[in-house]
């Protein structure tokens, strides 16, 4: 026997427990792998170029977040929806590669603009082009078509590969800081050539096909998809808002240390944003309000002792991944921390609670009203010459509280925790 029929578990216990095991392991060593890349990179490029990548990366997240136009959570959520009707479902999944196509397509163009009339980041134009072709790997990457039909073993074993093949050739090849280019092409090929693996096996694999569809259909996916997009605009641009800040304003070894500083968090976050994507797509289907609560209690209870944990070791974490040169960056961590238990609520408070009973606008609303809130204190802080380092910081952890505590308000108004049933 093996260990999903051990546990005795239900149709949608097994389905939950197998989808987590396969995204905790590719979550996990996307983790591991950028663990090692960047303790590798901050000592081999040293830290003002991996400030630079890590600078130039931010940027290019905002182009992607256009390119994915909230598919990602949207349509993992419409599928489950349509399951039962191959048809349409082809008829989906070719409107939205051709839009995410056509979206990468005209917004690397207006980048390319942009980038020569900016003198910013017209200093660093190379790097940028180079790091373009992510935008490619995302746009044809279906991992919402796998998310959506609860096949996640397929997209795990291919970026398990391809971030294997990353971190050996970056061993092997990247050796001083003149290499900064070189990890760059190394870096977008693997994700093309992710995008691409994955594209195929959805057609082999998925019994998915292209299927034509009609203006009005794509403009329906469109305007249902459009709220997610405008919530990610906001909601997954907080950390590279405040790299770009950051990067602008003070040194690329800040920009470093911010960003090790999040990938710590990150890691320490990986197991409640896995479980909140693995039990989304069934939260979905069966609305079990008693399931996705005991989730949200249990999380939270232990996202508070990984809290103390992480401010209590700060210094070593901080040390492990940026070596020496970082250390002095402990307190960052430390003021940091706050974010696990606020983001842990966030994750499971959002898709899996809001989006998954119905309450999109709400979910996307509470990535709108904090970011307004963010943006007009940063530009005063700005405008009033008052913009340092730690108030770009404290500014970050306030965003996630706003965003969790109007999640929370709407949770508990339209009884969605809190409750007994």
């Amino acid at each position: 026997m093996n260990l999903i029929s051990k546990l005795n578990l239900n149709p949608d216990g097994k389905i939950i427990f197998k989808n987590f095991s396969y995204l905790s392991l590719l979550r996990a060593f996307n983790i591991l792998s950028q663990y090692i890349l960047v303790s590798f990179l901050v000592r081999t490029l040293g830290s003002e170029k991996y400030g630079i990548l890590v600078w130039a990366l931010s940027i290019i997240q905002y182009l992607i977040i256009i390119v994915n136009f909230g598919f990602n959570t949207y349509a993992a959520k419409y599928i489950p929806e349509n399951i039962g009707d191959q048809k349409n479902l082809n008829r989906i999944f070719s409107a939205i590669l051709f839009f995410k196509l056509f979206l990468f397509l005209i917004s690397s163009i207006l980048f390319i603009v942009l980038l020569y009339n900016f003198p910013a980041f017209r200093e660093n134009y190379k790097l940028l082009l180079i790091l373009l072709g992510l935008g490619l790997g995302e746009a044809i990457f279906p991992i919402w078509l796998f998310q959506g039909k609860e096949k996640l073993e397929i997209p795990t074993k291919i970026v398990f590969a391809f971030k294997v093949i990353l971190v050996l050739a970056t061993l092997s090849f990247i050796s001083n800081y003149i290499h900064l280019y070189r990890y760059a092409y190394f870096l977008t090929i693997s994700q093309i050539m992710i995008g691409f693996l994955g594209l195929i096996f959805a057609f082999t694999n998925l019994d998915v096909r292209f299927e034509s569809f009609s203006p009005s259909f794509l403009k329906k996916l469109i305007k249902e998809a459009f709220i997610f997009f405008i919530g990610g605009i906001f909601g997954k641009s907080f950390n590279f808002a405040s790299i770009l800040l950051i990067g602008l304003y003070y040194s690329m070894e800040d920009v470093a240390s911010f960003d090790i500083s999040i990938k710590i968090l990150a890691a320490i976050q990986l197991p409640f944003e896995t479980l909140s994507m693995v039990i989304f797509p069934t939260i979905a289907r069966t609305k079990n309000l008693a399931l996705n609560q005991k989730f949200i209690f249990f999380s939270f209870a232990i996202s508070l002792l990984l809290w103390g944990l992480t401010y209590w070791q700060s210094d070593f974490l901080i040390s492990l991944l940026g070596g020496k040169e970082l250390l002095g960056y402990g307190s960052l961590l430390q003021t940091l921390s706050v974010l696990i238990p606020i983001v842990v609520l966030t994750y499971l408070l959002g898709t899996n609670t809001l989006v998954a009973f119905g309450y999109q606008n709400q979910f996307n609303y509470s990535f709108i009203f904090p970011s307004i809130i963010y943006v007009l204190i940063l530009l005063y802080l700005w405008k009033t010459d008052s913009l340092t380092f730690a108030l770009i910081i404290y500014s970050r952890i306030m965003v996630e509280l706003l965003m969790v505590v109007y999640r929370l308000f709407i949770a508990i108004k339209y009884r969605l925790i809190f409750i007994s049933r």
